[in-house]
């Protein structure tokens, strides 16, 4: 069975999303597993040394699913309107990022380790090294969740007044648009202080459901559309 471009990119951003989804969800410190205070790197990475060989297999998970996603959001890229384009650009850079992050993280593991199987003076070494990589892995978060919130406030707000190609509701995109706007206010606001990071825990992982749910969405409604010529269609060839 011949598979179209849309259908392609539409099922590798929803089976992207759900992998991206389930490779955080198990990551250890930040996920389910082993969790630790997000402001303590130093917990942080002993927490992924002491899972090493989950923590060497989720960044595979997610850069695998992010890479998925990104042909998802590239492939509805060509089809969608001058606005959502805008959102998708933004959305795309927030993945690369991200696929950043996970490749520093290898690096992070390694040094946890040496740190657990070190004497105390190395110990210390050990983690005061990987703390300068967390900070820097937390840099790039702030910019890549910034830079993800902005994507998908511009994507929804396009989408609900051109909808093409994915058709959903443009209720549903004004809703996402709305709680995307509300997000961002709050993981900028909960940034520096420790007490709202703790306060608004529930409300980062509904919000971060509610964005991997709206993305699924995506791939579907992109994978079940109707083939036509993107809006950016490729040059001729002379």
């Amino acid at each position: 069975m011949r598979v179209t471009e849309k259908q392609l990119g539409g099922w590798s951003l929803l089976l992207g999303t759900a992998a991206v989804g389930v490779g955080y969800l198990l990551s250890p410190g930040r996920g389910a597993v082993d969790t630790v205070p997000s402001t303590s790197l130093n917990d942080l990475t002993l927490a992924m040394a002491r899972n090493a060989t989950l923590s060497y297999t989720v960044p595979v998970v997610i850069i695998f699913g992010a890479l998925l996603m990104l042909n998802g959001l590239l492939t509805l890229r060509r089809y969608a309107g001058p606005l959502p384009r805008l959102g998708l650009l933004a959305m795309a850079i927030a993945l690369v990022i991200q696929m950043t992050m996970r490749g520093l993280d290898y690096m992070i593991v390694g040094m946890g380790l040496a740190a657990l199987e070190s004497d105390a003076a190395r110990s210390d070494e050990w983690l005061q090294s990987a703390l300068g990589m967390q900070r820097m892995v937390w840099g790039l978060h702030f910019t890549s969740s910034v830079a993800g919130y902005i994507g998908i406030v511009i994507l929804a707000v396009g989408l609900a007044f051109h909808p093409e190609p994915v058709r959903l509701p443009s209720a549903l995109n004004v809703i996402v648009a709305v709680l995307a706007v509300a997000s961002l206010v709050v993981f900028i606001s909960a940034w520096h202080s420790d007490a709202l990071e703790l306060a608004f825990a529930p409300v980062f992982a509904a919000m971060s459901v509610a964005g991997l749910v709206y993305m699924g969405l995506l791939g579907r409604g992109l994978a079940s559309s109707k083939d036509h010529q993107p809006t950016q269609p490729e040059a001729e060839p002379n």
